[in-house]
């Protein structure tokens, strides 16, 4: 019955799911035949029936994104990114700030034509562009020719290895920038109020900071820039399943044309109609052109104008009109985890939150049967594509969106209105920061307490694992066969979904013994040390501005079977070692935080010895500990040195059946003269953990004459700005036949250690 009424109502929205599924397997074949997706397209819509409608619109998905992208060919294949390009861009989204202390310019923009030297091409990709500089860049939807480099991450090669990321185009000066055409007129129109708005944010009043966030949220919510927002918070919204009220999307729109529903009572129903459509496109040329905005626009935008026309609107038609014109201008959308998201939790709403609230209605109050089978629906639709790249479970979300919706949207309207004040009266506005402060602060709760207490899970899944998880969830869910033997046999394949999706994620770690890992965190340093499921790591990696906690290290750990950690250790509190232990700490459970003594207690040291729930050790030379069979004794430093940041990092001998591993930090030479004078004896080892990625600043040669080490490992950055490693150092590595492995090169290095003390050496993230 319930797809009887979809296909009726609806007719667009399976074929146009099918055209957006189409796009995306392009991106996933080896090798494609155009003819052959073009017979299957004519042979479905010969059949001239359902399944043959999806059919021929699933081939011209797959035809569309072949000829609009080129694929499967590598778009910059024959390009040198060793050199400069010369890229002629369309800005496509609104500028924001650069966080970092240089300032500077970031905006979304499609590359129009690339030249290198006698080579020029117009590959379709999408970049970031970064200028730098405070005054205003060049206007949004504008065409600019920028002269610099192509670069992006090289992604991390652990054994959940994580892709590279977004292309990024910087400009060194401004002199390097040329505007080539001007945008258009709506694109004036939507910069210009974009700028009026963003100037009113920053003349009302001092920046978010701290615990008051009424400013940066409301950036977010009316803006779509959620930059502002600390990390904390977000780890915290994520871990609770609540992060996509940070994001502006279909909710918004609705809180935005209910409100103006509501205040234009007075008028007629077709004035107010338009002036619904009026505040919706309003709100799309402040924020910009954001895929979840976008398609909730084009539904209200349609759902409105059937209104005017006075025919009923079908929500679920126009999400499949909304998809169809996405991907039809732009196939690469379909790879957009904003896009996939916000489209399949649209989905779960508009297809499967009404029987499940019906089926719940005998039981609970009409009003929360139908907010938490909203709730749930959403959820499940979007846990095939958020699960994988996101790998916490969070099983409370449905009932935490219950009381965060509303108040997201009091938030909002809130945000809308303040924002109005400051555009005519910015002291005004100023003064009512701290109520925004007081509205913004209960998004900031999750942040403060330990990852356990809202009972997500951490799990590693593949895609099809997550797709099967999702379907064993809706067999338990809407299941309801008459007959007995059909609904048990229906609930049994539901479990047995559940089983097979999660028994090898959560079987922990499955009897591996002694083993360190030293973790692709690119340019830092993040070494595991683990027998069973005791497990510690010593420094963490860490970004300047990004969670590489959430991104890297949790999957890179959970494809381990860690999934608590009896300690994180800080060698030093520099951001590449010490950043990624906070990320991580708002995931995974933390009983112990080790340190050495002495540093301040501010930053990411800071934080640390303030992580809810967890005991804070302070360590100096001589100080032993146990995390399993392993034996920890600290050989550097003493408690009262008070030397440099990395002549202090803490130097730490670990040892299991009869094998040893030093662990440097980024101890330079005068610490490393130091070790020799105190414990000469205990330098030497097994296997050396370099010092400071390979800088030439450390690895003297007294020290690695007294080392004598069987295996050394460096973690490095793949083409990092530092050249770590240096040749020099290479070099005297090279003179004493010492094997050497790097992160830049071979990724994730796992040492296997034998009770009969053997070790194995594997590297899971290299290229095969």
């Amino acid at each position: 019955m319930q797809n009887a009424t979809l296909s009726s109502h609806a007719p667009i929205l399976l074929p146009a799911a099918a055209f957006a599924a189409g796009t995306l397997i392009a991106f996933e074949l080896s090798w494609i035949s155009l003819p052959l997706w073009g017979t299957l397209a004519l042979l479905g819509l010969a059949l001239f029936r359902r399944a043959g409608i999806c059919l021929a619109f699933f081939a011209c998905g797959v035809i569309a994104a072949v000829l609009r992208l080129g694929l499967p060919a590598d778009p910059l294949a024959g390009f040198n990114l060793e050199r400069p390009v010369e890229a002629s861009v369309r800005i496509s989204g609104h500028w924001s700030p650069e966080v970092d202390e240089d300032g500077g310019w970031a905006a979304p923009a499609e590359l129009v034509l690339l030249r290198q030297e006698d080579r020029i091409a117009a590959p379709p990709v999408d970049l970031t562009v970064r200028v730098p500089g405070l005054e205003e860049p060049p206007a949004y939807g504008s065409r600019v020719r920028i002269r610099g480099y192509l670069a992006r991450s090289s992604g991390f090669a652990n054994r959940a290895a994580v892709p590279p990321g977004r292309w990024r185009l910087r400009a060194k000066s401004r002199a390097l920038l040329e505007v080539e055409a001007p945008p258009d007129r709506l694109d004036v129109l939507s910069g210009a109020l974009r700028r009026r708005v963003d100037r009113a944010f920053r003349a009302a009043g001092p920046e978010s900071s701290g615990d008051k966030q009424g400013k940066a949220l409301a950036r977010a919510l009316v803006l779509g820039d959620a930059s502002g927002l600390p990390l904390a918070w977000k780890r915290g919204l994520r871990l609770t399943g609540t992060y996509h009220l940070m994001s502006v999307s279909g909710v918004h729109v609705a809180l935005v044309a209910g409100a103006v529903w509501l205040l234009a009572g007075w008028l007629p129903r077709s004035l107010r109609l338009l002036l619904m459509l009026a505040a919706i496109v309003l709100y799309l040329l402040v924020v910009g052109p954001l895929p979840a905005l976008v398609r909730s626009a084009v539904m209200g935008l349609l759902a409105v104008l059937a209104l005017l026309v006075e025919r009923p609107p079908a929500a679920a038609n126009a999400l499949g009109w909304a998809v169809l014109l996405l991907v039809l201008a732009d196939p690469g959308v379909v790879q957009d985890p904003a896009f996939q998201l916000t489209v399949a939790a649209t989905a779960g709403l508009l297809v499967a939150s009404r029987p499940l609230a019906d089926r719940w209605r005998t039981w609970l109050p009409g009003w929360l049967a139908t907010s938490l089978a909203a709730s749930v629906a959403a959820q499940l639709f979007t846990l095939p594509w958020a699960l994988p790249r996101y790998p916490t479970l969070a099983p409370l979300a449905a009932l935490l969106n219950l009381p965060a919706v509303p108040w997201s949207g009091v938030v909002l309207l809130a945000s809308i209105l303040w924002t109005g004040v400051a555009l005519v009266a910015p002291a005004q506005a100023a003064a009512l920061l701290s109520v925004l402060d007081a509205l913004a602060a209960p998004f900031g709760w999750p942040a403060r307490t330990r990852p356990d207490v809202w009972l997500a899970v951490p799990v590693l899944v593949e895609p099809w694992a997550a797709w099967v998880l999702a379907g064993g969830l809706a067999l338990l869910l809407f299941a309801r066969p008459r007959a007995l033997w059909a609904r048990v046999g229906a609930w049994g394949a539901g479990a047995v979904c559940l089983v097979v999706s999660l028994w090898t994620p959560l079987a922990g770690p499955r009897n591996r013994g002694i083993e360190l890992a030293m973790l692709d965190v690119g340019q830092g340093d993040s070494i595991l040390l683990r027998d069973g499921a005791r497990a510690v790591l010593v420094d963490g990696g860490g970004w300047e501005h990004g969670d590489l906690g959430g991104r890297v290290l949790l999957p890179a750990l959970l494809a381990e079977g860690v999934r608590s950690l009896d300690a994180v250790v800080m060698t030093h509190p520099d951001q590449d070692h010490c950043g990624g232990l906070v990320d991580i700490a708002a995931y995974l459970p933390v009983r112990e935080v080790w340190m050495g003594a002495g540093w301040e207690p501010k930053g990411c040291a800071g934080t640390l010895q303030t992580l809810p729930g967890a005991r804070t050790r302070l360590l100096a030379q001589g100080d032993e500990a146990r995390v399993g069979r392993w034996s920890l004794r600290v050989l550097h430093p003493a408690a009262d040195e008070r030397r440099g940041t990395n002549e202090r990092s803490l130097v730490i001998r670990a040892e299991a059946f009869g094998r040893s591993a030093l662990l440097t930090g980024d101890i330079e030479s005068w610490a490393e003269f130091r070790l020799l004078h105190c414990c000469e004896a205990d330098v030497y080892t097994d296997l050396l953990k370099v010092a400071h990625h390979g800088s030439k600043t450390s690895s003297s040669v007294s020290f690695l004459n007294a080392a004598q080490p069987r295996l050394a490992l460096i973690s490095a950055g793949v083409r990092n700005l530092y050249h770590h490693p240096s040749e020099t150092v290479l070099q005297r590595f090279a003179e004493r036949g010492v094997p050497l492995l790097r992160t830049d090169r071979s990724g994730m290095v796992l040492v296997r250690v034998g009770e009969d003390g053997s070790w194995r050496i594997e590297t899971p993230g290299a290229p095969r």
